[in-house]
């Protein structure tokens, strides 16, 4: 557990179509383990609690708390937002299942910048991640208000929520150039192109 200030909770997305997998993305091997696996692996040393967006019970072999979204499909505002209402943090850190190279290290740097409503670091190309970034409880309001509106794009929310941008260091010891690759596709699974 790292020295922070209040309670951090944990929340991983698992709660899409899968479309492009074609079956259920999260539960999908990666190198010996469900893509998820990575994701609480990343979350749980960090967190007091942690928590899975998701409807899909195939997910409770885990243990850990399943929250279907309030209202669904909403995308990842929906169930970052349900997720806010359903548990109590000062700090909530946000991982898309599908991200298996991204480290705990990188959520301390990103807790370590917190002040405002969020840190949400960008790719080696510039590309904002806002699903493996860390929010505080005054983002809530955020999310309930996109969710309101019907604007459901996270790169509308982030330009309301004026979050801090954090580009990790090529010398981080966690650096890797696919930090934030995400496998959408089973030849991404594979490694094919």
């Amino acid at each position: 557990m790292q020295k922070n200030e209040g309670k951090i909770v944990g929340i991983v997305l698992s709660g899409g179509k899968s479309k492009r997998m074609g079956q259920e993305k999260g539960l999908v091997q990666y190198q010996g383990k469900a893509l998820i696996e990575y994701a609480i692996e990343t979350l749980k040393p960090l967190c007091h609690e942690l928590v899975i967006s998701t409807a899909n019970d195939a997910y409770a072999y885990l243990d850990y708390p399943m929250i279907a979204d309030e209202i669904p499909d909403c995308g990842p505002i929906g169930g970052i937002n349900t997720c806010m209402k359903t548990t109590d943090a000062d700090i909530y850190l946000v991982i898309s299942c599908d991200t298996p190279h991204v480290p705990s290290d990188l959520f301390v740097d990103l807790m370590d910048q917190l002040k405002g409503n969020a840190v949400v670091p960008i790719d080696e190309t510039g590309r904002k991640q806002p699903l493996a970034a860390c929010y505080s409880a005054h983002a809530s309001s955020f999310f309930q208000e996109a969710l309101e509106s019907g604007n459901l794009k996270m790169m509308s929310l982030l330009s309301k929520l004026n979050p801090l941008y954090f580009k990790p260091s090529p010398g981080a010891d966690y650096y890797r150039s696919d930090l934030f690759s995400n496998l959408n596709t089973l030849n991404d699974i594979h490694g094919l192109k």
